[in-house]
């Protein structure tokens, strides 16, 4: 069956968004703290983060769409509701990340957009540090009281 690998594969790589995510507000913060340009790097950095994002989720989508979870939660919705687990993972997690993916694609292609390095900061600062927060209150840690998943998933 598919959905292990592709569970193997989104718990993979949300390291990599979050390390993404890091890597571009360390950059962002250092260039606004410092007054320094906005440099090719920092580009890089904004665009490589939105793409693993975007990857992340596109398989989530996918994910969603094989889950038996989610197959089980929208027939029995009624009485599935007293599982956090199950709305945790219908509800809360995919518009979580849909939203924070969303305002990332938004802060990136505006701090693209604008011609002042200040500005591009900021931008990219407000949009992914937001992004980032709810990344990390969507993610089923393994101390949530919603969906506890273990910190690296095997089959």
């Amino acid at each position: 069956m598919i959905y292990p690998v592709i569970l193997l594969i989104h718990s993979a790589l949300r390291w990599l968004v979050l390390g993404s995510l890091v890597a571009v507000l360390a950059s962002t913060y250092s260039g606004l703290l410092r007054l320094r340009p906005y440099s090719p790097v920092d580009q890089l950095l904004r665009v490589v983060a939105t793409s693993i994002a975007h990857t992340q989720l596109l398989i989530g989508i996918y994910l969603y769409t094989i889950s038996p979870l989610i197959r089980y939660y929208w027939p029995n919705r009624a009485t599935s509701g007293d599982s956090p687990e199950l709305s945790f993972f219908a509800l809360i997690h995919s518009s979580m990340m849909l939203t924070a993916v969303i305002l990332m694609t938004v802060g990136s292609s505006k701090a693209k957009r604008q011609t002042d390095a200040k500005q591009q900061f900021t931008t990219t600062a407000v949009y992914f540090t937001i992004g980032l927060l709810l990344i990390l209150l969507a993610i089923p840690w393994p101390f949530s009281p919603l969906a506890a998943r273990p910190w690296f998933r095997t089959f």
